[in-house]
Parts: C-alpha cells; structure tokens; sequence
C-alpha cells in the first residue's frame, strides 16, 4: 500500500512540473513550436492550430510549417522565408513571394519572443480590389505563443 502511495504521489508531482517552452536557439540554427495569435485582442484565430519554425544559420533561411483544423479536415501550410539579418541579438527574416503581402518574422532570442507582420505590398487597382475580396486590406500583426509557456497552458486553443 505505502508503494501504491509513493507512486501516486510522484505521479501527482510530476504533472505539477513546468512544461518545456518550445523555443531554442544555438550556433547553428534556430527552432520554436507554438501558434499565431492576433495582437488585436478583439480578433481570435480563426482556427485551431500549431505552427513550428525552423531556421538554419548557414543558409540564413526559415521555414514555418503551420498544421491547422477547419471545416472538419486537417490542412497543413509551408511557408519559406530568407533571414536578412542574424545575430546574437535575433533574426529577421522575411519572404515576398505571395501576391499581396510582405510577410516578417522578428525573433528575439533575449526576450523569447517572435512576431510576425504582413504588410501590404503597392498594387495597382485591379490586383488590389481582388485582395479586398480575400480581406487582405491593411497591415496585420501576430504573436506566437510558445508552446509550453504560460499562455499557451492558459488555453491552448487561443492563447489568451
């Protein structure tokens, strides 16, 4: 019985212990597991979701690989992003290759944080009326919660 006990209570103990935070930096690259969320507080994910970044240092590139749920089926989305500065400090990449947006990612390694915007690139009118249609009209900001952090634990469906 007292065995039965012991077991017990390191059980409990070990689910009282923190989590891992999803986020690591080293000499050579970089990786971190969590989910975007708008800075906006009014405005929710749409969509339950988990996104990871990976960057490599010597090819100063990222990828950000996003597996998300709707409409009842999984989705998974890729996107590529070159690092135009990387120091001890973070690394800023970004990537212009969608049609209507300039997507940058900040990474703060002191501060672990990463955020993301995506700004409007200059269309003519046409190709901006088209991105109107998507609700693509203006500068967004988002967040990523890390994985493990307080905020994710919070509620891991939205981060708040």
């Amino acid at each position: 019985m007292l065995v039965c006990r012991t077991v017990f209570a390191l059980v409990l103990l070990a689910q009282k212990t923190e989590r891992p935070i999803y986020f690591e930096a080293n000499a050579f690259g970089f990786s971190a597991t969590g989910k975007w969320v708008p800075t906006d507080p009014n405005d929710k994910p749409a969509f339950p979701s988990e996104t990871e970044i990976d960057c490599e240092k010597k090819a100063m590139n990222c990828v950000e690989a996003t597996a998300e749920y709707y409409f009842g089926h999984p989705h998974v989305s890729i996107s590529y992003l070159q690092a135009v500065k990387w120091d001890g400090d973070g690394i800023i990449a970004t990537s212009s290759s969608g049609a209507r947006m300039t997507n940058t990612v900040l990474i703060s390694f002191a501060e672990k944080t990463v955020t993301e915007t995506d700004s409007m690139k200059q269309l003519d009118a046409k190709t901006k009326e088209a991105c109107d249609a998507f609700g693509a009209k203006q500068t967004t900001t988002s967040l990523f919660i890390l994985k493990g952090s307080a905020r994710w634990n919070a509620d891991p469906s939205t981060g708040k």
